[in-house]
Parts: C-alpha cells; sequence; structure tokens
C-alpha cells in the first residue's frame, strides 16, 4: 500500500485519516502470468495501480489481439468506458506476468473524494492520462515505425526490455520481423 500512498502523495500530500481511509478502500490482488483482470463483455468497476508486474490491454478485431497498450509499476490501469459509462468493457486487461495490483472499486472511489487530496489527485491524474492519450494518438499516427519504436523506448524502456515482441509488434502495428529489425539497428 505505501508504493501506492507515495504515488499519490506526489500529487496531493494525504494526512492520517485519508492514508487510514485509503487502506480501508483498496484491497490488493494478485494475477498469474497470462491471467484476465477484465473480459471484454464484462462490467469494469474498478481502477488498479500496478504495485508490480505488468498489464496488457488489448481487444479483438476479426480474431485478432490487437495491443492498445502495456501498462508496469507505478500507472494505473482501468478499462475507461467501462469504469465511467458502466457498460460492458470492449477490450482485455491481462496480466503478462506475475503482478500484483491495488484495486479501487467505483463506490469505495465515491467514499475517497470526500477527501480534498483524493480529489485533487484524481484530476490530476485524469489530466495526465488524457495528455498521455493524446500524446500517444498523436505520435503512433505520424510516426514511422522505428520512431515509434524510439518513442516507446523514450517513454517506458522497462516495458520494452520486458513484454513480448509480439504485443509490442501489435502495439506499434508492425509485424514481428519488422520490430525485430529495428531492435537489431538500435
Amino acid at each position: 500500500m505505501q508504493k501506492l500512498i507515495d504515488y499519490i502523495n506526489q500529487y496531493a500530500k494525504l494526512d492520517d485519516a485519508a492514508i487510514l481511509e485509503l487502506e480501508l478502500r483498496a484491497e490488493t490482488e494478485k494475477f498469474k502470468k497470462n491471467e484476465f483482470i477484465l473480459e471484454q463483455g464484462k462490467y469494469c468497476n474498478k481502477i488498479w495501480f500496478i504495485k508490480s508486474g505488468m498489464v496488457r490491454k488489448f481487444h479483438l478485431h476479426e480474431g485478432k489481439e490487437i495491443t492498445a497498450w502495456i501498462h508496469i509499476e507505478n500507472e494505473f490501469v482501468t478499462s475507461l468506458h467501462s469504469y465511467f459509462h458502466q457498460t460492458p468493457a470492449i477490450e482485455y486487461l491481462q496480466a503478462c506476468e506475475e503482478t500484483e495490483l491495488i484495486g479501487i472499486s467505483r463506490q469505495n472511489s465515491e467514499k475517497l473524494a470526500r477527501f480534498p487530496q483524493f480529489t485533487i489527485f484524481a484530476n490530476s491524474l485524469m489530466g495526465e492520462h488524457f495528455v498521455k492519450i493524446d500524446t500517444n494518438s498523436r505520435e503512433f499516427g505520424l510516426l514511422s515505425a522505428k520512431e515509434k519504436y524510439d518513442y516507446l523506448k523514450q517513454i517506458s524502456p522497462g516495458m520494452l526490455k520486458r513484454a513480448k515482441l509480439g504485443h509490442v509488434a501489435s502495439l506499434m502495428g508492425v509485424t514481428q520481423e519488422t520490430l525485430s529489425r529495428i531492435r537489431k539497428q538500435n
């Protein structure tokens, strides 16, 4: 739990009462490699902080897995549309390795929002997340395959070292062979 508290404290300093409430409302969950955290069609009512491990967000298109993003430690992951609109998830969340998450349900998030520090944190986190989505979609739409790899190396070198070649290739929208050639050039 301390890892999450430290992360939140970067945005809004938690007092003792807020920390106690967080410890009451958040729960640690462990997932084995390849285990699903969320499946397409299920309702997502949690947001998770990745304490350790790696989570791949992907969807199926014509029977093929398309990686949307690969999240690592100290990142939050959820199905945004399902979580906020309470609709079935359109993607899967899958542990890529042994993964430990700290989950906070939608109901418990609302209870935490009574503390101003959590509201400040949530607003900061959402703003940061939207900027990342905007930047990533712009960069991925404009860059060559080599430039996409260099961009990922810049923003998430740890993910590139640990993620499966096929997952990274899918994320970049290239074949595994193309990604292998790019890696050899670097």
